[in-house]
């Protein structure tokens, strides 16, 4: 789900780079919640529901995560 004026970013980021609509589908797929923290960085925020604390991953660390077939909540903590 992606809220507020931030979906028009995220639209924007997807829509000019298509490599992340797959991340940023699958990951709303299980429930989270994707957010663009920042286009310039082509960094994501990624929180699921009922935790408070989102965690901030870069696009390449997203893609890197799916090619690997770690993409969930589990592998976007593990980034650290």
């Amino acid at each position: 789900m992606v809220i507020g004026i931030v979906g028009s970013e995220v639209q924007k980021l997807t829509s000019n780079n298509h490599k992340f609509d797959g991340v940023v589908a699958e990951l709303q797929k299980q429930g989270l919640t994707v957010t663009v923290h920042s286009a310039l960085n082509e960094t994501w925020y990624v929180k699921g529901d009922g935790i408070y604390i989102g965690y901030v991953a870069s696009g390449a660390e997203m893609l890197e995560l799916k090619r690997t077939n770690q993409l969930n909540i589990r592998g976007i903590q593990s980034l650290g």
